[in-house]
């Protein structure tokens, strides 16, 4: 490996002789198994060789994170500094995350023990319910464990047999004080309010409490869907027509968000399977409603599609249809198409109240119902169960409500 990362024989040698040889080689195969370019593998050899120097490490003893941190500290803002180093910022934070990447693969980072979360085993008792018994997603378990973590922080010193509604209710409101919208604390309302319901059926809390928690008060269709302007998105597409692999890999993400108007989820969970290339079809296995929904693929994202799996598309095992460029080739998680919208629309300066994945979907609907579509349709195209999904973007459609202001009622007034 590092004959093969270095021409210079020193250079591979010094590498190959150097503290920890065998844990830096295995750490450096598994980025090259895992897809990373010649030089990334060669960025990261660097800084690891300096720290197993730096720290005098072995192949075996573990390490701690604290020692970790004051070594990049020090290599960051040592005397002697290379002509062509970065920044001591950037020194000291690519030294931390590549050294603690290694260490953590090879098992020997020791993290700084975090104090345990009160009542841990009977949230995870909970945790299981949700998943083997419910079926929840992973994302929604995930979620209600962060949520339900902090109340019990908050709570630290009581049992649960002690907690009270009160309790509850005074860091719902804590929740306001420090700045959680209203949507936000209604939220953790609902997440704890199913954490003690299932806990009453335990024993495990006084009964009542869950069926009495609620959040602030929501109002139906209180906000309008935002999104940009449909002029917006065509510039938005057509930024992506160009030879760039990212331009050309978030091509067809960008038609699914934007033309077929897909949730984020959708669009992620996307296998290479779901894509039927002799009939034209596109299979979207998980959909908000748990069932399956086959959409007719465009000429202009079949073409998007194609090129995309033949030019860009990493080889490598995932079945996800979409993944990071950069190794190591993995599908993205569920922030992770934020910035293919966000950071490309403001590189054009296009202005909306809100600039995620999800704003397209609403620029989708709002362009269809300008088109005349009706809200049935709208509700079809999108994937809605149920027409009240669909009844808010009725707000938005301004030359209909024109239309209904000018009516002539007449005498019924």
């Amino acid at each position: 490996m590092f004959k093969t990362l270095y021409r210079c024989a020193r250079t591979a040698a010094r590498h190959e002789s150097g503290p920890a040889a065998q844990s830096r080689l295995a750490f450096l195969q598994h980025l090259a198994a895992g897809g990373a370019a010649l030089r990334t593998l060669r960025r990261n050899s660097v800084v690891i060789y300096r720290s197993a120097v730096y720290l005098n490490l072995d192949d075996s003893s573990p390490v701690a994170r604290a020692a970790v941190e004051e070594a990049s500290r020090a290599w960051a803002h040592r005397r002697y500094l290379n002509m062509m180093a970065k920044g001591p910022e950037q020194t000291e934070k690519e030294f931390r995350l590549v050294t603690c990447y290694w260490l953590r693969f090879a098992g020997r980072l020791q993290e700084p023990s975090r104090p345990p979360t009160p009542h841990q085993d009977k949230l995870d008792a909970y945790y299981r319910y949700m998943t083997e018994e419910r079926g929840l997603a992973e994302t929604t378990i995930t979620t209600a464990a962060s949520e339900i973590s902090k109340f019990m922080k908050y709570a630290a010193g009581k049992t649960l047999k002690q907690i009270r509604l009160a309790d509850v209710e005074r860091f719902l409101a804590h929740l306001g004080e420090q700045g959680r919208t209203r949507h936000g604390i209604n939220a953790m309302a609902y997440i704890l309010r199913g954490f003690f319901k299932y806990s009453e059926t335990q024993r495990w809390t006084k009964p009542g409490i869950g069926a009495e928690i609620h959040g602030p008060r929501l109002y139906s269709n209180e906000f309008l869907p935002l999104g940009p302007s449909w002029p917006d998105v065509q510039r938005l597409l057509a930024s992506t027509e160009t030879d760039h692999p990212y331009d050309i890999r978030d091509r067809p993400i960008l038609l699914l968000l934007a033309v077929y108007g897909m949730r984020i989820g959708e669009v992620r969970r996307i296998r290479l399977c779901d894509v039927d290339w002799d009939n034209r079809t596109l299979t979207i296995p998980l959909t908000k409603q748990r069932r399956a929904r086959i959409c007719p693929v465009i000429p202009m994202l079949a073409e998007a599609l194609e090129r995309y799996v033949r030019e860009v598309r990493p080889k490598c095992q995932s079945e996800a249809l979409f993944l990071r460029l950069r190794a190591p080739h993995q599908q993205f998680d569920p922030g992770g198409m934020y910035a293919i919208v966000g950071d490309r629309m403001k590189r054009l300066k296009i202005e909306s109240a809100r600039t995620g994945p999800h704003s397209l979907r609403h620029a989708c609907a709002t362009h269809l119902l300008a088109q005349g579509l009706t809200l049935t349709e709208v509700g079809g195209h999108l994937g809605h169960s149920s027409a009240d999904s669909t009844r808010i973007y009725a707000k938005v459609d301004m030359p209909r409500l024109r239309e209904v202001a000018e009516l002539d009622l007449g005498g019924l007034l």
